[in-house]
């Protein structure tokens, strides 16, 4: 493996399903896939990991499945945090400038490790700090300060905070199927990586995405992460909405939500009926598509009122230009995207991962149920560049020797081993 073109594999441990991909730059700012795999996961509530090492043995076997498509061994991964007690903070320094100073990526790195520093509430950790404005005696909106002359320099910080538990158990899972974190992101922050243009991300966006066991959203505005939350609620509700409206078992409900479900009922076929089998001798069980869709209807509405409510509370409902992004599993139900728009009254379409794939990718991989994924795949990709132009550099400055330093320094050598022998 070349470190030109290092091979990262990243892993979405997720409530309902466990995926991996392994990918590598062939040429610049060009990325590719060389490995997948999706297995179903294990020892994962409301994306919290309660059974570590059922977690394990699903990290494992995707790992494991991903490597042989790649034929290469992988020994470290880029994985997702997710759960309902992450929360956003606002941070603001002040940095007075000396007289005749101008302001340098110093200034800047010192208050960063500030924050860095900052004391959290017992049991919980920085996640992320993503920096929002900086203001120089007063001018405000300033994004690059470095350069610039003043007395005095404020910084936001808009900074990510969640419960250590969630990495521990997370790290631990890792260490039990024999693998290394690298680094770990938050959902939140990975899928919308790979589903916004810099074009959304400047004139305004909500990033939303369905999973499993909750409902996450990020809003972007001027190309900065402005807010971000976590609902306790996700797809498995309505799978169990479904279970209950229709008295069935729980995988025949997830079955009718993936095959036949959609999001307005209205728009359901009244005469379309599906068969359950049924059980110890019972008479099969018919479900009206129409009477499906209304109780889908009924959950996702509730979830988007909650949406909906988090996108007024971020302060930018009225700043979001290019509306909504709809991703994860529960964005592939039929009719989604009018039923959000009906309920949120802006401009909706679904995320798809912005990432070139062969046909044979396509089939598999082109589903907004993987934004994450992807998301945590170019974070990789992204840092282990920018450490490999870091060492290059490095090296570049590094001072040759001249013959005498050598010679001294053989000399040195020579002199320590004869002491060492004494």
């Amino acid at each position: 493996m070349s470190d030109r073109n290092p091979i990262v594999a990243a892993v979405d441990a997720g409530t309902n399903t466990t995926i991996c991909l392994i990918g590598k730059e062939h040429q610049p700012g060009k990325a590719e896939i060389i490995g997948y795999s999706m297995v179903a996961s294990a020892g994962i509530r409301r994306g919290v990991i309660l059974n570590v090492d059922e977690t394990a043995d699903a990290i494992r076997t995707a790992v494991t499945e991903a490597s042989k498509r790649a034929n290469c061994d992988i020994q470290k991964l880029y994985v997702n945090l997710s759960g309902q007690k992450f929360r956003t903070i606002d941070k603001t320094l002040k940095k007075s400038i000396e007289a005749g100073k101008i302001i340098t990526k110093a200034d800047i790195k010192a208050m960063y490790e500030q924050v860095k520093g900052l004391e959290q509430v017992p049991g919980e950790k920085i996640f992320h700090i993503i920096n929002q404005a900086y203001s120089i005696d007063g001018e405000t909106g300033i994004s690059n300060p470095i350069g610039a002359a003043g007395n005095e320099m404020n910084a936001e910080y808009k900074v990510v905070v969640g419960p250590v538990s969630y990495e521990e158990n997370l790290k631990s899972s890792l260490k039990r199927a024999g693998f290394e974190m690298v680094r770990a992101i938050v959902n939140p922050v990975a899928s919308a990586e790979s589903v916004l243009t810099e074009d959304e991300k400047e004139a305004g966006v909500v990033v939303v995405d369905l999973g499993g066991g909750t409902t996450t959203l990020s809003v972007f505005y001027e190309n900065v992460l402005r807010y971000m939350s976590v609902i306790p609620f996700g797809g498995n509700m309505i799978t169990f909405d479904i279970k209950e409206g229709c008295s069935i078992l729980l995988r025949h409900a997830e079955l009718l939500k993936v095959k036949w479900g959609q999001a307005l009922g209205d728009f359901a076929p009244a005469n379309r009926v599906v068969t359950i089998p049924g059980l110890n001798g019972f008479e099969p069980k018919e479900i009206s598509c129409k009477s499906l869709a209304y109780i889908i209807q009924a959950r996702l509405e509730e979830i988007f009122e909650s949406v909906h409510y988090q996108i007024g509370k971020s302060g930018f409902a009225d700043k979001l230009g290019a509306g909504i992004v709809l991703t994860g599993g529960g964005a592939k139900l039929e009719k989604i995207n009018q039923l959000v728009r009906f309920k949120t009254g802006m401009d909706v379409r679904i995320g798809y991962p912005i990432f070139k794939l062969n046909p044979e990718q396509e089939k598999v991989l082109e589903s907004p149920q993987f934004a994450t994924v992807f998301g945590l795949l170019i974070k990789a990709l992204r840092d282990e560049n920018a450490q490999n132009e870091e060492l290059i550099a490095r090296k570049r400055k590094k001072p040759k020797l001249n013959f005498g330093t050598a010679v001294v320094e053989k000399l040195t050598l020579f002199f320590n081993e004869e002491d060492s022998e004494l």
